[in-house]
């Protein structure tokens, strides 16, 4: 699952391997995956373009182009990207092909379809996908506990319903706010104005660690060279429902909280929030 560790290691990975690079031609195989402008405009205003930038805003992976143009890939639930040697198979989940100046090709693709490109002006890239709406960074340095309890608020909201809405904090997904909650003792449909401050530094800590031990472990899905990582087998209570909680053994539980699946542990985070979080296991 594409998450922010996922998006961010395929950043990385795109600095180390493509930057200073020239895009030679494109290819789109499934003309709904470009968001914007036609599939025949998008092929046009990538052709000749030199990457300069590589960013992540959010789960947006944003490649700056020269003459002030950005491309935004956005992998929605399982898209990948991968970098493929001159005249590699295509797999049929191909769904756009950049090749570069020699011969080594970026693949975007995804087994569902979702995935999403675009390209523009950055500025108007940036207004038509919102990006300058989005809330913090939580792997930012900038953000603190303080800044997290200035944008929870005194919202009336349950706390999963809040953690994945990208206007308060930018980039958290629904398996990383399931462990993140889990790890900090904090019951998923509890409201947000019932968190004491001392509740709020734990959600923030357990926050940045479930994201750098992501990172760590290189996510779930394979990097921008084909390797695996290695996160997706130890989750704690992600889509774990009725399995023991690592901590107390207690069987992980889900409902639907906000429409969205969520998984957590009725004793180590319970409801009245008078646990302190799991006392032992380990993440992921």
């Amino acid at each position: 699952m594409a998450e922010v560790p996922e998006v961010e290691i395929i950043t990385r990975d795109l600095r180390q391997a493509v930057l200073g690079r020239r895009i030679a031609d494109v290819e789109v195989f499934a003309p709904a995956a470009v968001r914007f402008p036609s599939p025949e405009d998008f092929v046009k205003a990538l052709r000749g373009r030199r990457i300069v930038d590589a960013r992540r805003r959010a789960k947006f992976i944003l490649l700056g182009l020269d003459e002030g143009q950005t491309l935004a890939l956005h992998f929605m639930l399982w898209g990948e990207l991968s970098l493929r040697p001159g005249g590699a198979e295509r797999p049929s989940e191909t769904l756009v092909v950049l090749t570069l100046e020699d011969g080594e090709a970026l693949h975007l693709t995804d087994t569902l379809g979702y995935a999403r490109v675009a390209v523009g002006p950055t500025a108007e890239l940036s207004a038509r996908l919102k990006l300058e709406e989005l809330g913090p960074e939580v792997l930012d340095t900038a953000f603190t506990p303080e800044l997290l309890a200035r944008r929870l608020g005194r919202r009336r909201s349950p706390l999963k319903t809040v953690l994945l809405n990208q206007r308060i904090i930018a980039g958290l997904g629904n398996r990383d706010a399931d462990e993140s909650l889990w790890r900090a003792g904090l019951d998923p449909r509890r409201l947000v104005t019932s968190l004491s401050r001392d509740e709020v530094s734990r959600l923030y800590q357990s926050m940045r660690t479930v994201l750098e031990e992501g990172l760590a472990l290189r996510g779930t899905q394979r990097d921008l060279f084909g390797v695996k990582g290695q996160a997706k087998h130890r989750r704690n209570v992600f889509e774990r429902t009725g399995a023991p909680c690592p901590s107390c053994a207690t069987p992980i539980t889900h409902e639907r909280v906000g429409g969205r699946n969520t998984h957590w542990c009725p004793h180590c985070q319970p409801e009245e929030g008078t646990a302190t979080g799991p006392t032992q296991g380990v993440l992921w």
